[in-house]
């Protein structure tokens, strides 16, 4: 299965459940990529969770019917995936997004409409009734045929005197047909190990707040480490209303840990909201990976 194939299984998937009346959900989805992707799509996980829970898949979603096949849906979409994954992913994706919307595989030729050929004009005979005319025609006719006649005959008189000099031309061989040799393959482009090492621990630290939001404490909890387990209380997020985390950016690497710095925002049931910058260490050897570290590094804005 390739990429634009995964993208159109994606919105089948989406078709189907509401004409059988289920309504989107998330986690269904991201649990749904997860069956969906083989081995050769296991690269474009981190960003596919991430494309279903933004809110242009949202909008698209809840139209009716669902996913319309619009070209702005598609670029706004892409932007989405373009501000947080690498060039070579995005590549990716853009396939997947045209079979998700339901859009002709980029570079295939659209048919143009057929265009009725030209009807040939038919030039129709110009009858005259004049004897006088015809009779100039006849004679015509005669002293062109005498004319014609009287130069074939002098023409060969004159190659029956002439003796033959011409030589007979020479057989011209066949051009040989070149073997044009196969183009090589193109291969799907590779992505940079350490690139995608970011990518994973920058979904991981995503997804802790995505479950943190809809109150699936269970599942964010899995995400850190055993040693990190004690990092994270579910009764100190049971105050807000929502949690999100944004400009998560590399600060350091040890081997497949990765160390990123972010600001985090809770929102409480009051509307007010407060921002802190917070540090985190990420375990890419595992998948997903695991947060091992955690810790508070100064407030941005304060509750207001």
């Amino acid at each position: 299965m390739n990429d634009y194939q995964l993208g159109v299984k994606l919105r089948r998937q989406i078709l189907a459940d509401f004409e059988r009346g289920i309504s989107s959900d998330v986690r269904r989805y991201q649990a749904l990529l997860s069956d969906f992707c083989g081995d050769n799509e296991l690269l474009l996980l981190p960003a596919l969770k991430h494309l279903v829970q933004t809110a242009a898949f949202q909008e698209a979603v809840a139209e009716r019917p669902p996913l319309p096949s619009e070209t702005q849906l598609n670029l706004r979409l892409q932007q989405e995936l373009d501000a947080l994954f690498a060039p070579a992913l995005c590549l990716r994706m853009a396939e997947v997004l045209r079979g998700l919307l339901g859009l002709a595989p980029d570079g295939q030729a659209i048919p143009s409409d057929l265009q009725d050929e030209p009807t040939a004009g038919v030039d129709t005979p110009v009858h005259s009734n004049s004897g006088v005319v015809a009779v100039l025609s006849f004679i015509a006719g005669v002293l062109v045929v005498g004319v014609v006649g009287a130069l074939t005959w002098l023409v060969l008189l004159n190659r029956s005197m002439t003796p033959s000099t011409a030589t007979a031309p020479a057989l011209v061989s066949e051009p040989e047909p070149t073997q044009t040799e196969p183009e090589p393959a193109t291969s799907e482009p590779k992505l940079d190990p350490a690139q995608l090492q970011l990518n994973q621990a920058i979904e991981t630290v995503r997804q802790l707040y995505d479950d943190i939001s809809l109150g699936n404490t269970a599942a964010a909890k899995q995400l850190f480490s055993p040693q990190a387990a004690d990092q994270f209380d579910p009764a100190f997020f049971s105050q807000f209303q929502r949690v999100a985390v944004d400009n998560l950016q590399e600060i350091s690497r040890d081997g497949s840990k990765v160390s990123l710095q972010g600001v985090v925002t809770f929102v409480y049931p009051d509307g007010t909201s407060q921002a802190e910058s917070r540090s985190f260490t990420v375990d890419t050897a595992s998948q997903p990976g695991l947060i091992t570290a955690s810790s508070f590094d100064q407030v941005v804005s304060p509750r207001r």
